[in-house]
């Protein structure tokens, strides 16, 4: 181990500021380069009572189940009768248009050939006055395609059916968007996300006629809305929604729901697609405005794609966002516009909650845990200082979510009180889990019967993107480590070679059999090392303790080539060397004085190191010099307020980094 420490006691009379510090060097030889996310820091390194759960396979009795109304060739509208089970099922239902013309144009007339539609919840009799939800069949088909069934090519008896160009159907004409159910401007949730949701199951169908205009379409309704996005003649995206025929954005009261990342996401798929520049500008026009943006806009799952798509910016595009913001919008429980909307840790009573998505302290939500691992998987390839935090979430997020599946509950922890009778497998699960509720601390539920009076919270929206983790999750031989898929879920990614995180829990290293058919190498994106070189079947890999393994797949004998701070394989880019620092152990919003010390970590690459240190408050300048790994700041340069805390380093080699948060000094 390289690790200096020394006391320096520094002058700074420039701006009045006096500190002690101790400086304190990291080498990637000893050490992987890591960014923390602090919420994922207050996880457990192994969960609790940890076992392995296999969701591919859930992920596919799901699907059996909730498409086995395609063995019936008759469309008929189904009875969901609240008092009688057996009407429940079929859940899914065909949906035949009156005319079905050999040849015609669904962007003009609209989609007229056979469709589908599911109720969002298991016997909600409101699917035939109230309208199908695209959040629903979209995410089912995404979902299933994720853990490895082919939507396009599906048989059912004798008949082959492709689900995919079925989808089609919720694409509007007047707007050119593909949105949920109901007018188009009331919500960029329900107007963005089904959207989103397309194009992501595009990316996995791109033979599909006319799903790739519909695609570009969409993105460009919202790029000729971005102008529109205004208050007072100043850019601003706190609406509840926005019009794209009206060209109009929607206020209704106090509601918002920022477009977030979601947007930027929309404009990222369509430049990838085309190569058309004005997207891209589109995509860096969203970004810009949250790298600024002094609220936390976390809204459903729309923040999501945020710290995905800057760094996929940062890595292929020269941007600098600030991913590490990004993902304490995700990760924080400070949402401006829906209160304790994050990522969760802690637990309701003896189940524990670290990694579910939902409000803090009080309701977790199925679909939006397993959505956001859809991005922050692979946003690993693109930032592999993140593969510890992200590989520790997973692994929390794998073991905790079984609490939305009924059969991994006692009946008197669920609002259902007996289980569906057509479902032994229990693949449907729960919308939420509910702390303190009913008498019971950690209780399944949802809205469904609390608010909407129908019979069951059984969801099938909530269930349908289990098949995420069915894609990206294997198990290894180690208990506890898990082969993550960082490829499987990268819409429109850099996916030439397969990548596998592979995190360790333990305070000790251990080996794990990595297995691939025929000859290959294996490459260490986090630790910029070559694993094995011309080798066939299984190998062993070590695993440091609580540290973990970018493994790259290459062709057998590959040529490592360093372009400055990139690795390339074949003029393609497998790894990137970066620098890292961090604010331990600080949350977004903290009180600090000058009594404060703020802890600082930071990192170089080998054969480097970091050379300069230094700290803003907003635009106040309170440190400049040797890096330091501890900082009091001069309570005479900063008036009591909120700041925004920026601490930059650049090393020898002329790498750079930095990391912000929103901090109140009294």
């Amino acid at each position: 181990m390289n690790k200096k420490f020394c006391i320096i006691f520094i002058s700074f009379s420039l701006i009045f500021f006096l500190a002690s510090c101790k400086t304190s060097q990291f080498y990637a030889q000893d050490y992987e380069i890591t960014k923390r996310i602090n919420k994922v820091d207050t996880f457990p390194d192994l969960p609790v009572n940890y076992s392995y759960f296999n969701y591919e396979s859930m992920a596919k009795e799901l699907d059996a189940l909730v498409f086995g109304f395609a063995n019936l060739k008759e469309a008929k509208n189904p009875s969901y009768i609240s008092s009688d089970q057996s009407t429940w099922n079929p859940l899914g239902f065909w949906i035949d248009q009156e005319r079905q013309p050999s040849e015609y144009n669904p962007l003009v007339t609209g989609y007229l050939k056979r469709t589908f539609g599911f109720p969002t919840y298991v016997g909600d009799n409101r699917v035939l006055s109230s309208g199908i939800e695209a959040i629903t069949t979209l995410s089912m088909i995404l979902g299933s395609s994720y853990a490895g069934i082919d939507k396009s090519n599906q048989s059912f008896g004798n008949d082959i059916y492709d689900f995919v160009e079925m989808t089609m159907s919720n694409y509007d004409t007047g707007s050119k968007l593909v949105h949920n159910k109901g007018a188009q401007g009331q919500s960029f949730w329900y107007d963005i996300f089904p959207q989103i949701i397309f194009a992501r199951l595009y990316d996995l169908y791109r033979d599909t006629p006319y799903m790739k205009e519909m695609v570009l379409n969409g993105a460009d309704e919202w790029v000729e809305a971005l102008p529109y996005f205004l208050k007072d003649g100043e850019i601003n995206y706190e609406f509840v929604g926005y019009n794209v025929v009206l060209e109009a954005p929607t206020v209704v009261g106090n509601h918002i729901e920022p477009p977030n990342g979601g947007l930027a996401f929309l404009f990222y798929s369509a430049y990838e697609i085309t190569k058309d520049e004005k997207y891209l500008k589109a995509t860096k026009e969203v970004l810009d405005y949250f790298q600024t943006y002094n609220k936390n806009p976390n809204y459903e799952a729309m923040t999501d794609y945020a710290p995905y798509v800057a760094s996929i910016l940062n890595s292929k595009y020269g941007t600098n966002y600030d991913v590490g913001k990004f993902l304490d919008f995700v990760f924080e429980s400070d949402s401006a516009f829906r209160s304790g909307w994050s990522v969760m840790n802690g637990s309701f009573g003896p189940y524990a909650v670290d990694g579910l998505v939902g409000q803090s302290n009080d309701y977790a939500f199925a679909m939006n845990s397993f959505h956001l691992a859809s991005v922050l998987a692979p946003m690993v390839k693109y930032d592999s200082r993140y593969a510890s935090a992200i590989g520790k979430y997973l692994l929390n997020l794998v073991n905790n979510a079984k609490v939305f599946f009924p059969q991994k509950l006692e009946l008197s922890n669920q609002s259902m009180k007996n289980y569906l009778r057509f479902d032994s497998a229990g693949s449907i699960i729960y919308e939420g889990f509910r702390n303190n509720y009913n008498g019971q601390n950690g209780y399944a539920m949802g809205d469904a019967t609390a608010m909407f009076g129908q019979p069951s919270d059984l969801s099938l929206y909530s269930s349908a993107l289990m098949g995420v983790l069915g894609g990206i999750i294997e198990e290894t031989n180690v208990e506890g480590i898990l082969k993550v898929n960082l490829n499987n879920t990268d819409s429109y990614g850099r996916n030439d070679y397969e990548n596998y995180l592979l995190y360790n829990p333990y305070e000790v290293s251990k080996i794990i059999e990595f297995t691939y058919d025929g000859k290959y190498d294996l490459y260490d994106a986090v630790n910029k090392k070559m694993v094995a070189r011309n080798v066939q079947g299984t190998v062993n890999v070590n695993i440091p303790a609580k540290g973990s393994k970018g493994l790259v797949v290459l062709p057998a004998k590959s040529e490592i080539i360093n372009d400055g701070h990139y690795v390339m394989v074949n003029d393609l880019v497998i790894a990137e060397y970066k620098a890292s620092v961090n604010i331990p152990d600080i949350h977004s919003r903290q009180e600090l004085t000058s009594n404060s010390i703020l802890n600082i970590e930071y990192f170089a690459p080998r054969k480097d190191e970091v050379s300069t240190m230094k700290i803003y408050f907003d635009d106040i300048l309170a440190y400049d010099g040797r890096p330091l790994s501890e900082f009091s700041y001069d309570k005479s340069i900063l008036p009591d307020t909120d700041y925004t805390l920026k601490i930059e380093i650049t090393t020898k080699n002329g790498l750079t980094d930095y990391v912000t948060k929103r901090v109140v000094c009294r």
